[in-house]
């Protein structure tokens, strides 16, 4: 069994038969972690939430696309859809992950959210030089 499917199973194991079986993909995986995560924050089931996250940054900090970008598009881009997640977005994504995903959440995300998470992570756009 592949290291992530075992650390995806840590984190739900009720998903056990459905992560086992051999045409899941990690996309389907974060898919069915988020409802996971958000009762996660309404339950604060906070040993939960850091098997979570934790599984989420290693996906993120691996060289295999497959990982990296399967955490960024099927679970953190998702994390600001509702107040649960979002609320509590910046205690459980570092800095550098979001710098890394704000372009995924900024499609998603309105503009007075983005500017709280950007004030918060001390985001500043970079400014471009115009050339004539």
């Amino acid at each position: 069994m592949s290291v992530w499917r075992q650390k995806a199973i840590e984190c739900a194991p009720e998903l056990k038969k459905e992560v086992e079986a051999p045409d899941l993909t990690l996309y389907t995986v974060f898919m069915e972690l988020l409802p996971i995560t958000r009762q996660a924050h309404t339950d604060k089931d906070t040993d939960r939430l850091k098997k979570i996250y934790d599984f989420a940054e290693w996906c993120h900090k691996q060289k295999d696309e497959k990982l990296w970008n399967a955490v960024g598009v099927s679970f953190y881009e998702h994390l600001a859809d509702t107040n649960e997640t979002y609320l509590q977005f910046t205690n459980w994504i570092k800095k550098e992950i979001y710098l890394d995903i704000r372009d995924l959440l900024n499609q998603r995300v309105d503009d007075e959210k983005m500017q709280r998470l950007d004030d918060y992570y001390g985001y500043k756009p970079s400014k471009k030089n115009h050339y004539r």
